[in-house]
């Protein structure tokens, strides 16, 4: 089954996953939030990335709850906490490009955010059938830069340097599950993958427009993510 490439735009929003890409933009906003620019290698510049997978308490993966706000920042700290909405069917592994695929350290595949989310999956022990399907054989991955053409040969199961993508065997070739890309900002030039919503916005292109929204505070970040644009 193919790696299907979306952008979190309204105009997709009939499409499959397109809600829990939202909400897993919420989440790695809150996640990768509480740490960037604090000095732990997670700047402005470096792409987030979610996975929605089955929830494994056993693995150390609650089911997750909605972002549904950041509260006041408490005395002596400087950075909101999110205030817990109501629960959700799914966890969700994250991914990061300060992070190398299967490891939390710089390597030749370093750079890929939706490397690490997918391969996270496996080192936390979570299994080929941990993906959270939101109709039968439809996963859903959201990564804030559409995938560069290396991303999206690694996707589809082309061998290059590093770790393979662990979900080749249930989602390229003769695998029977789809796997829903959803991005919010087009890579330079255009998708590595091909799309079957909506083309890529003018007002939502590029790394400069990730840049200014990590210059968000986290509450506004969040505000964008539930406006009209998103």
């Amino acid at each position: 089954m193919p790696i299907v490439l979306n952008q979190l735009i309204p105009a997709n929003a009939g499409l499959p996953g397109y809600a829990v890409a939202k909400e897993l933009a919420r989440q790695q906003v809150a996640h990768f939030g509480a740490v960037r620019g604090a000095g732990a290698g997670i700047g402005p510049g470096s792409c987030c990335a979610a996975v929605a997978v089955a929830p494994n308490p056993g693995a150390g993966f609650a089911a997750a709850v909605a972002v549904a706000g950041f509260g006041a920042v408490p005395p002596g700290g400087v950075v909101p906490p999110a205030v817990a909405g109501a629960a959700l069917p799914y966890s969700v592994v994250y991914g990061n490009s300060q992070m190398a695929a299967g490891g939390l350290v710089l390597g030749p595949v370093a750079g890929h955010a939706e490397r690490a989310a997918l391969t996270n999956t496996q080192a936390a022990g979570l299994g080929l059938g941990g993906l959270y399907m939101v109709a039968p054989n439809q996963a859903v991955l959201y990564v804030e830069m559409a995938p560069c053409a290396g991303c999206a040969g690694w996707l589809n199961g082309v061998a290059g340097a590093g770790v393979a993508n662990p979900f080749n065997g249930i989602i390229n070739g003769a695998g029977g599950v789809t796997l829903n890309v959803w991005y919010r900002w087009s890579y330079p030039g255009p998708p590595a993958l091909p799309a079957i919503g909506v083309a890529p916005a003018l007002a939502v292109a590029g790394a400069a427009a990730m840049n200014a929204f990590h210059a968000m505070l986290l509450p506004a970040e969040l505000a964008d993510i539930n406006g009209a644009t998103w």
